[in-house]
């Protein structure tokens, strides 16, 4: 009988237990509910999620994710600000979102979105959406970040010392700040299917390796005295520079090109304006095939 009575009690205690997990869990699934509904409706006006209303607003041609970017920008800041959500997951929604709004360009060209297309776009905003609300990716995947965009205020304050310091003009500061965001842009390509490979990543970093040359505050590229010496210092380089074989092929075309318009030049009279060029080439080359000094 004592035997009984001790089972049915632990017995109860498991019911009541899995009755008290049910209902934090309905809880917080109700929650997470609530902040899926409450950034759509901060984004789209509509309490009850926004479904309807960014529905209506592609039914009649129009763009409501490229239109809210910046808003949507903006709440990722904020829940990062807050401490919901971590750096890594927050560069990975902002480029995650600024790849939706490449598709609901391409889509709505013609100003025209077809039920299937609309349901894919709810269906990619919404999973974006969640995200932020649950502060994390359900797949635990922020390796494959956008670097290349967090580092784009440091670039830019170091751009901006380098011009203070007159160690590069007004016009070229302009022109790595240009060329830094075009590199982000780069990366968010890369990572729209969530990963980056490894001839992916050689090629981000050595486009950042030849921005940091042109910006002069580190120490890259060979002392070369002609251009036929920094070109063969480049054909040394490769084999040891640790890249990918399918970034040295490619390098290698380019030091290819470089050579026949190095040979080229030195038949001519080459303008100064041709000489730069040649330079500007050689220098970005040896970035990105890491010679160093």
């Amino acid at each position: 009988m004592k035997a009984y009575f001790t089972l049915a009690a632990a017995t109860a205690m498991t019911l009541t237990s899995g009755v008290v997990f049910a209902q934090a869990s309905t809880e917080q699934q109700s929650s997470q509910r609530d902040r899926v509904g409450a950034i759509f409706g901060a984004l789209f006006g509509d309490r009850f999620g926004g479904a309807s209303s960014i529905d209506a607003q592609w039914a009649a041609g129009q763009m409501p994710l490229t239109r809210q970017q910046s808003q949507f920008q903006t709440r990722v800041d904020t829940e990062v600000r807050s401490g919901r959500l971590d750096q890594a997951t927050a560069a990975r929604l902002r480029s995650d979102y600024a790849a939706l709004v490449e598709i609901e360009a391409e889509y709505g060209a013609d100003r025209r979105f077809n039920t299937q297309e609309r349901a894919e776009l709810a269906d990619r905003y919404r999973a974006l959406t969640e995200t932020l609300a649950a502060g994390g990716y359900a797949d635990n995947a922020t390796a494959a970040t956008a670097v290349v965009a967090d580092g784009r205020a440091e670039s830019g304050r170091r751009v901006d010392a380098a011009v203070t310091a007159r160690r590069i003009s007004r016009t070229q500061g302009t022109r790595l700040k240009a060329d830094y965001l075009a590199a982000v842009q780069m990366e968010v390509g890369y990572l729209r299917d969530g990963v980056i490979s490894e001839s992916e990543r050689d090629d981000l970093d050595s486009r950042l390796d030849a921005l940091d040359v042109r910006l002069g505050d580190v120490s890259f590229s060979a002392p070369a005295i002609t251009l036929r010496s920094r070109l063969d210092a480049i054909g040394r380089a490769l084999p040891s520079s640790g890249l990918s074989g399918a970034a040295q092929t490619q390098l290698r075309v380019e030091h290819g090109d470089l050579a026949r318009l190095e040979a080229a030049y030195a038949q001519l009279s080459p303008t100064a304006d041709d000489r730069a060029y040649l330079d500007r080439r050689l220098t970005d080359l040896e970035a990105r095939a890491r010679v160093r000094r």
